[in-house]
């Protein structure tokens, strides 16, 4: 116990020290002039996109130090096993596993709650990108945990399960599961779980939808509606995407799109997420994520045993199948999929360069793809070139500063 404490305490003053550290070192990592390269049309208004965007960055990285921080204070002090045993005294043996699950989760969804709620709802305030209430971003918030107690519970108690029941193999049966399961929520998220936050409806303008069915069943890609998605009950932001798969596939087009830009810049957008369906981007992510899976799940399999052993089981679990492991199963893959981030960053980058390439043969309208760049710089706040670090590590799109030097030369 004493041991455990003083580890926490170490914990705790290496986190202080690091923020500090990150503290001055921050502001040597990014920039807060706009970069000359852009020709905006109103300085001000970039300066405050740069503003936005750099407040965003510190607080990615001070969320992610935070949460590390936490992980490593709970791990230490052995929280995760006196809440196991606190759970056994008082629950039944077959709802122990999900018991704990959905305690851990509710707990670090507190504990993230202050962050979640200033870069969520503070920043988005005082940068006019929100109309929505505090109360109604509370009520979406929980929202957002329900769902994902709903969803995440049974499939980490399934996983706890596998572990337990197959020590050695259960890395293999876990990703052939993940695979199908993935490809299951694909296809249920758009009738199930998006209309639990925004409201869908049939897009009233016949014309536009008319144009945008017409244009993706050229290319080959038969979708079952054209969406309106009320978006700017909760941002300005605009945003438009293909949902679900197979016959459930539909294109959703945000109010804010629809109504803050023009019809051949809304044409322009639609004709770049029908570039991932036409190039079947989405199942070349699945088959990414199953790859990752499976790595994931072959090097936790074999990094777990060995921190268990070299650090005497701070979770105070011994193997995978218990739920006290969890935590230090959660450490893991954040580490993990930090490293990995840049990796597949640059992936999805390649990815949606080929996606720009195809929307401008399409449409044969360089004007309207850099109208549209130009446009969701002002109405998502984009710093159009942030630093190398941040593109790097952070972005899964090219800037739009590139976007648009790369359309002016196809004009």
């Amino acid at each position: 116990m004493h041991r455990g404490l003083w580890t926490g305490l170490a914990v705790v003053g290496v986190g202080t020290l690091a923020a500090r550290r990150l503290r001055a070192t921050v502001p040597k990592l990014v920039r807060e002039e706009p970069n000359p390269r852009f020709d905006a049309s109103d300085p001000e208004a970039l300066q405050k996109a740069v503003r936005y965007s750099r407040l965003h960055e510190r607080l990615w990285l001070v969320s992610t130090v935070w949460g590390f921080m936490l992980d490593g204070v709970s791990l230490a002090s052995g929280t995760p096993r006196t809440l196991a045993d606190a759970i056994r005294a008082v629950v039944r043996p077959r709802f122990q596993a999900p018991a704990f699950v959905l305690a851990w989760s509710l707990q670090e969804w507190l504990l993230g709650l202050p962050l979640a709620y200033y870069g969520g709802y503070v920043i988005e305030k005082r940068y006019g990108l929100t109309k929505q209430s505090r109360r109604g971003w509370f009520v979406d918030h929980i929202k957002g945990f329900g769902v994902g107690a709903v969803i995440n519970t049974p499939l980490t108690t399934g996983f706890l399960f596998v572990a337990h029941r197959y020590p050695q193999r259960w890395w293999i049966i876990a990703s052939a599961i993940a695979l199908p399961v993935t490809v299951l929520f694909a296809g249920l998220y758009p009738v199930l779980v998006a209309p639990i936050f925004n409201k869908y409806e049939t897009l009233e303008d016949d014309d536009l939808a008319e144009r945008v069915r017409r244009m993706s069943e050229a290319e080959g890609v038969r979708v079952s509606r054209v969406m309106r998605m009320d978006m700017s009950r909760q941002t300005s932001k605009a945003n438009a995407f293909f949902a679900g798969v197979g016959r459930s596939k539909r294109i959703v087009l945000a109010d804010t799109l629809i109504d803050q830009f023009t019809p051949k810049e809304v044409e322009t957008v639609v004709a770049h997420e029908l570039a991932h369906q036409v190039h079947r981007d989405t199942w070349k992510l699945i088959g990414l994520s199953g790859i990752a899976t499976v790595s994931g799940a072959w090097l936790l399999h074999k990094v777990f045993p060995l921190i268990v052993r070299r650090t005497h089981s701070p979770t105070g679990a011994s193997t995978l199948g218990d739920p006290a492991s969890l935590p230090l199963v959660g450490l893991m893959t954040g580490v993990f999929g930090l490293l990995a981030m840049p990796v597949v960053n640059a992936y999805i980058r390649r990815v949606e360069r080929r996606a720009d390439r195809f929307a401008v043969r399409l449409t044969q309208d360089p004007q309207a793809f850099i109208g549209a760049m130009r446009r969701l710089q002002q109405t998502n706040l984009t710093d159009p070139d942030p630093p190398a670090w941040v593109r790097v590590l952070l972005h899964s799109h090219p800037s739009i500063g590139e976007r648009v030097r790369w359309a002016e030369g196809h004009v």
